[in-house]
């Protein structure tokens, strides 16, 4: 029987993972998270336990942990860029020293068989720093931001463990989330268009360059891969996803939502600054250890996206 304790289940890539993982036929789900709230399904059902708790606080998270007794964990709560800027010594307790409590509780657990946490693709420099075609999990880590700093950390941390205990253990780099749910962070802009092509406002996408993108429902079912796929050892990868210009997903928005009736102006602000995550990320060694982890092509991905805000009727 599989029972995945999920820090953070109740966000955009939290509810997703979720949604994967039920599909995947798990057994039993425990999301944790500080509100408490359970995770969106989308009308799934399944053996779901929520428990309010604070990841900071590292007495709550032995005890949830303790009583879970889950045979994997998928550590996903974090702060986003924009508030770990806003809020550096806050970010740190919640990225680095909440993953610490985490993984020294994993450390006490019987059964645990897989340890996943999400990191970033903030842990790279900028893109002009990789001479290659791509960026593979064996280039330079060069962050630009403390956030990027505290992923690495992230990856320490699921390698300490995993010498440690000798458990499996996967660390997850992933870009820009788009799609149904992803409503907060610096590049939650392409949801943001979406949503305001669905009302028929205008919109302008605030940074441009390279960007990579990942379908959300790609990204709960790569979480869910990396956790219940056979897998031995430690391994930090690259989620997989593609990468376009800014400017050429806003045409997308433009291209897939004339197709559904919508008309409103898309695309990269004038005054937009450039992206400071790097793009073209190698999935050429996931694909190796995890070979059933899927990509959406980015027009089926918007298109659905796009369907859904309208039938949700969750536009602005």
């Amino acid at each position: 029987m599989k029972r995945v304790f999920i820090t953070g289940a109740n966000g955009c890539i939290g509810s997703a993972t979720c949604r994967a993982l039920l599909d995947l036929g798990v057994d039993e789900l425990v999301c944790f998270s500080r509100s408490g709230t359970p995770p969106n399904l989308f009308g799934r059902c399944g053996d779901v336990l929520t428990i309010k708790g604070d990841l900071t606080n590292a007495e709550h998270v032995v005890l949830a942990l303790a009583d879970a007794n889950p045979t994997h964990i998928i550590h996903l709560a974090a702060y986003q860029t924009p508030d770990c800027n806003a809020h550096p010594m806050q970010g740190m307790a919640v990225n680095v020293d909440g993953t610490a409590h985490v993984v020294r509780a994993a450390t006490a657990l019987p059964n645990l068989e897989r340890m996943v946490i999400a990191s970033s693709s903030a842990v790279y420099g900028k893109r002009e720093r990789y001479p290659g075609p791509a960026v593979t999990t064996k280039d330079p880590l060069l962050p630009v931001n403390l956030y990027g700093y505290w992923k690495l950390a992230n990856e320490g941390a699921a390698q300490a463990f995993h010498h440690e205990t000798q458990v499996p253990a996967v660390a997850v780099r992933l870009s820009t989330t788009y799609g149904p749910g992803r409503d907060r962070g610096y590049t939650a802009a392409p949801t943001t268009a979406m949503k305001h092509a669905v009302a028929g406002t205008n919109y302008r996408i605030p940074y441009t360059g390279r960007e990579h993108y990942h379908y959300v429902e790609d990204v709960g079912a790569g979480f869910a891969h990396a956790c219940i796929e056979a897998f031995e050892g430690y391994a930090t990868i690259n989620l997989r996803g593609t990468t376009t210009d800014v400017a050429d997903f806003c045409r997308l928005i433009q291209t897939q939502g004339s197709a559904l009736g919508l008309s409103a102006d898309i695309r990269v602000a004038e005054d937009a600054e450039p992206i400071p995550f790097v793009c073209d990320l190698d999935d050429t060694a996931t694909l190796k250890v995890f070979p059933k982890m899927p990509l959406t092509p980015l027009s089926v991905g918007v298109r659905a996206s796009l369907e859904h805000f309208l039938k949700a009727n969750t536009a602005y």
